[in-house]
């Protein structure tokens, strides 16, 4: 008896461990600054595998929050997540500056064997599915005005159209969407 309560404890321990992993959320963000993560910037939030694009204007430099252990924030050139630039490893939060490179599309994943094979991606990008757009948009209107962030409406586009708004400084546009 003894023996199959042990047995029992350790499945259930086991099982607790790989659960915390496969629920968590990381929340990234794609900014408009090319030497840190700071200022404007779209943010995305999954819970992983999912390939988040950025409007043009944004990306040039990332920002993935409480990565976790065995697991990594990647970028791509493009907006699909097919073309690699660059990859961070949990665990916490990192920050990568391209100097003026941009990525076009950010996105994170449980990683216990490296690097997400390039085949796999591609698939992933060409079926359509795990790709979204950011949900949220932070940023200053004016200088010592504090950050406002606001929700990105689930409608194709939508991102582009907030992004374009804040680089012509159409603040006045921006003040009528919804605070995240």
């Amino acid at each position: 008896m003894q023996f199959k309560i042990s047995t029992a404890l350790a499945a259930l321990g086991a099982a607790l461990l790989v659960v915390p992993a496969m629920a968590q959320t990381v929340a990234y963000s794609g900014y408009a600054s090319t030497v840190s993560c700071s200022g404007s910037s779209f943010g995305c939030s999954d819970g992983g595998a999912v390939c988040c694009t950025l409007p043009t204007g944004f990306g040039f430099s990332a920002q993935f929050n409480n990565l976790p252990s065995g697991s990594q924030g990647q970028g791509y050139s493009n907006n699909a997540c097919t073309d690699f630039t660059f990859s961070l490893f949990g665990p916490g939060t990192k920050c990568w500056n391209g100097g003026g490179a941009r990525v076009g599309s950010l996105n994170w994943f449980h990683s216990p064997s490296g690097r997400r094979g390039v085949n796999e991606a591609r698939a992933v990008a060409s079926s359509g599915a795990n790709c979204s757009q950011p949900i949220s948009f932070t940023y200053e209107a004016t200088t010592g005005s504090g950050e406002r962030t606001i929700k990105v409406p689930a409608t194709a586009g939508a991102a582009q159209t907030i992004a374009d708004l804040y680089l012509v400084k159409n603040f006045e546009a921006l003040a009528a969407y919804e605070d995240f």
